[in-house]
């Protein structure tokens, strides 16, 4: 079974993690997306820590000597995760940025390449 302890700080912990999505979701500073995860997650948190046989099943179940190294080991095996994915996402972001930037470098060498030549043009016509 988990600690009274770890079980009062991880219900904490899911509080406060709501309360601080909460405020995210209303200054707009989180995609819906993002926030949802956040949720999940807090909720998970919450579900583990008020129902400690849970993960004293799973942790059983699996084989570990401790139900409190399934709760961290799983935890941090979802953020690890998480992080795969935020970081393939920004990886794809970052890439097209960098077309959209190229693609702003040419727009504006074809307009002052027009913009150019077309005073070239009325020049050599005065």
């Amino acid at each position: 079974m988990l600690s009274l302890a770890l079980r009062i700080i991880l219900i904490v912990a899911a509080i406060g993690l709501m309360a601080f999505l909460l405020h995210s979701i209303k200054k707009s500073k989180m995609r819906i997306e993002d926030a949802m995860f956040w949720v999940a997650f807090s909720l998970l948190i919450l579900l583990m820590s008020i129902f400690p046989e849970i993960p004293s099943l799973l942790s059983d179940a699996i084989g570990f000597q401790s139900p409190v190294n399934f709760v961290f080991l799983f935890f941090i095996f979802i953020l690890i995760v998480r992080d795969f994915f935020s970081n393939r996402r920004i990886s794809q972001l970052e890439n097209r940025v960098k077309e959209l930037t190229q693609q702003i470098a040419i727009d504006r060498l074809d307009h002052y390449e027009r913009r150019h030549l077309g005073e070239r043009d009325e020049d050599e016509r005065s």
